[in-house]
């Protein structure tokens, strides 16, 4: 029900918190170092992510 990069995002994301379980910069940097391109699949999860469970 989303984008495939978008998927690939949350997951980059959820596996990033095996190492930095919080939002620091380390934790950003990580993801960051997986995905450089990260931000627009996160615009797209804040933007989007509401309907996903509107059922």
């Amino acid at each position: 029900m989303m984008p495939l990069d978008v998927i690939d995002y949350v997951i980059v994301h959820e596996l990033c918190h095996l190492k930095h379980p919080n939002h620091s910069k380390g934790f950003w940097n990580l993801v960051r170092e997986f995905m450089p391109d990260f931000e627009g699949k996160r615009r797209w999860l804040k933007e989007n992510g509401a309907r996903l469970f509107s059922y």
